[in-house]
């Protein structure tokens, strides 16, 4: 159904993306492309895997022995085109597979590092999400989804900090329901669940979490740095905070069912994002598909031949 539904909104949006738009304008806008520019936005991507390895290994706090940068940067460029390429995020299961062949690393723990991480990355875009308001007039329609990330980023940071402060009171009702499973069930569910939540401790270090952070802001400044470059790629004459909202927009677009890749979705969201600003259609049509090109690209071929 999902498979279905993401097929039909895809080809929708593909339609309203490209509705109205002269081919042979959009080839036009192309053969204008300054691509010196397109070089340093294909450096940011490429930089943000490492500095997303960083992160990562900082989640293993203290246990991060053998964890070596390089490898993780591989691990999460394979993650992120199998979330390019398939229909569901098989790319963190990927993430947990390779983690347990390649460092050893229990699947329940990898599984909390990635839930911990999905947290930090909420937090940044709530709190960019927020920002833009200073610098940009938000639409209606984007008014709804902010208030609605805002909710779940709260009950999200509510739940984080009682599975790192309540591991123990979660794990007694745990052991009271493990009698029903079969015997030799009980001691590794148990043991599988202790681990999971043993990820979330790292929150309980404030200079370890300051650190997350800090590599978290990094990582969505590299996104925006991106958007802004293929800015200049285009000649589109916009400030940063467009950029900022572009990719805001872009993120909480992602929730939308779509084929892999996002495609028609990320085309349609780019030209409505524009749109508030003034560009014209034949422009923002344009600039998404430069952007889809710099942003997806890369991590689908590195990942491939990772």
């Amino acid at each position: 159904v999902r498979i279905v539904l993401g097929t039909l909104l895809s080809l929708l949006f593909s339609w309203l993306a490209v509705r109205k738009v002269p081919p042979d304008q959009v080839l036009a806008t192309f053969a204008a492309v300054r691509y010196r520019f397109v070089a340093p936005a294909l450096v940011l991507v490429l930089i943000s895997p490492l500095a997303r390895a960083v992160r990562w290994k900082l989640l293993y706090h203290p246990d991060q022995g053998g964890l070596r940068l390089f490898n993780l940067s591989i691990i999460l460029l394979i993650s992120q085109m199998m979330n390019i390429v398939l229909p569901a995020r098989g790319g963190e299961v990927a993430r947990v597979y390779f983690m347990a062949r390649t460092a050893d690393r229990s699947p329940a723990y990898t599984l909390g590092t990635i839930v911990v991480e999905k947290w930090l990355d909420i937090v940044v875009l709530l709190v960019l999400v927020l920002l833009v308001p200073l610098f940009v007039t938000l639409p209606p329609w984007f008014q709804d989804s902010r208030a609605a990330l805002a909710v779940f980023a709260v009950a999200f940071f509510g739940a984080a900090l009682v599975l790192s402060y309540g591991r123990e009171r979660l794990l007694r009702p745990a052991a009271s329901l493990a009698r029903f499973f079969p015997l030799r069930w009980r001691r590794p569910a148990r043991e599988t669940l202790e681990t999971g939540l043993q990820s979330m401790d790292v929150l309980r270090s404030p200079g370890v979490g300051l650190q997350l952070q800090a590599w978290s802001l990094l990582i969505w400044v590299l996104r925006v740095l991106v958007n802004y470059v293929i800015f200049l790629a285009l000649d589109i004459s916009l400030p940063f905070a467009a950029a900022l909202f572009v990719l805001a927009v872009l993120q909480v677009g992602v929730a939308v069912p779509s084929t892999p890749g996002k495609l028609g979705v990320f085309h349609y969201l780019c030209v409505l994002a524009l749109s508030i600003f003034g560009i014209d259609k034949t422009t923002a049509l344009s600039y998404s598909f430069l952007l889809y090109f710099v942003v997806f690209l890369p991590p689908t071929l590195l990942g491939g031949l990772g």
